[in-house]
């Protein structure tokens, strides 16, 4: 409501002449065919709309109202929330608005915020939309500060306070009569509002250039995460008076080098590394075996991903290819690897990741292209046990259609 009244106040004073609108949006819509873990393939589309105004209210106030929905028919492997999920469909539903003051005569830009996002997922191809167990509700406030340092470089720091709700959520073992020693199979998870939670994120950014060439992008962020109807489980799988609490850091660092052959030939080549770490206070009891799991779901992650651009042809409309390729490693400091029958092998559990990426955008008329995409992905694991979770999978996509931009 809050978006809306600001939104409405706006365009009021728009048409009395006081300030200045530029719509921007934004439509791409694709189909083709997925496989995964090997099946013979099925149809599949990607779709993704972006509808937004700058408005510029004076010399100093600029407001950015935007509205993005996006659906992915393509079947993927869901990390949610610890929970290697896969995923037959997914979609989301953002409402966001952002002020901005940039005083002429000031290097600080400052940018309140606000947004509310809906996302909703799908794991079996017979489920309803707004029925899904991992079904989000998403709210975040929050505000950044922007020094600028050399133009257009600036260091940017934010802070957001954000609340997460899975209305639909209630864990199969909360239902379940199966039970070890009078316990349910997960404790961590039994309930109908564990996975809800709140909580902030503060983070630090800077670009800078690096030589005549070169742009360099790194950014920090700490995420502190409570789960106020999670308890700790303690090492008799019981439940203590502690609630969960996580503490996620990620850090990234990119090298961005542009090249021009000649006026109809460029290229821009990245290097990107990130490291993320993740720190809880929740235990895992797998009752099934009576064994305690210290830490459960603390993890380090490290990735590397090369990627190039090619433009081709004139600057406001080349022939753009997009090229990466990504590799990420995530180790379980607090869970053993499972061979296929469920026993603890006792080395610590790891996934290995490697993804490629080809993207083909080829204009046709002002404002409309063609896309072609071409994505394969491969998961390995020293889990071997997936009765419940997947962490080995093969993964590629053929996907072709348009992109609308305003």
């Amino acid at each position: 409501m809050r978006i809306s009244i600001a939104v409405a106040v706006s365009m009021a004073a728009a048409s009395a002449g006081a300030v200045e609108i530029t719509p921007i949006a934004g439509v791409q819509a694709l189909g083709g065919v997925h496989f995964f873990r090997g099946d013979k393939g099925a149809l599949s589309g990607n779709a993704d709309a972006v509808f937004a105004a700058a408005i510029k209210h004076d010399d100093r106030w600029s407001f950015l109202p935007s509205v993005r929905s996006a659906y992915e028919g393509t079947r993927r492997v869901t990390d949610t929330l610890g929970t290697a999920t896969p995923a037959q469909e997914r979609m989301e539903h953002k409402v966001a608005f952002r002020a901005v003051w940039a005083d002429p005569a000031s290097r600080w830009r400052l940018k309140p915020g606000i947004s509310y996002k809906l996302g909703f997922l799908k794991e079996t191809a017979d489920e309803s939309w707004g029925g899904g167990l991992f079904d989000e509700r998403l709210w975040t406030l929050g505000a950044e500060a922007e020094f600028l340092t050399r133009e257009p470089h600036s260091i940017r720091a934010s802070l957001d306070w954000f609340d997460a709700s899975y209305p639909n959520y209630t864990s199969l073992e909360s239902q379940a009569a199966l039970q070890f020693g009078g316990r349910p199979v997960a404790r961590e998870l039994v309930g109908d509002k564990v996975l809800d939670r709140s909580g902030a994120r503060l983070g630090l950014a800077f670009d800078m250039p690096v030589g005549e060439r070169v742009r360099l992008d790194a950014g920090l962020s700490t995420v502190w995460s409570r789960y106020g109807s999670q308890k700790v489980v303690d090492e008799a799988g019981q439940f203590d008076a502690d609630s969960r609490a996580d503490f996620l850091t990620a850090v990234s660092v990119a090298a961005r080098m542009p090249h021009e052959w000649n006026a109809d030939l460029r290229a821009l080549g990245s290097l990107t590394f990130g490291l993320g770490v993740l720190s809880s206070n929740q235990n895992g009891y797998d009752a099934s075996r009576g064994a305690f799991l210290a830490k459960f779901y603390d993890y380090r992650e490290v990735s590397v991903t090369p990627a190039v651009k090619v433009l081709v042809g004139p600057q406001r409309a080349p022939v753009a290819v997009d090229l990466s390729v990504g590799w990420r490693r995530r180790s379980y400091s607090g869970r053993r690897a499972q061979d296929a029958t469920g026993a603890y092998s006792g080395g610590p559990l790891s996934t290995t990741e490697w993804t490629v990426a080809s993207t083909l955008t080829y204009p046709i008329v002002k404002r409309f292209s063609l896309v072609f995409t071409l994505e394969r992905a491969s998961a390995s694991s020293n889990q071997r046990f997936e009765r419940y979770y997947r962490y080995a999978y093969e993964a590629t996509s053929m996907l072709a259609g348009f992109r609308w931009d305003w």
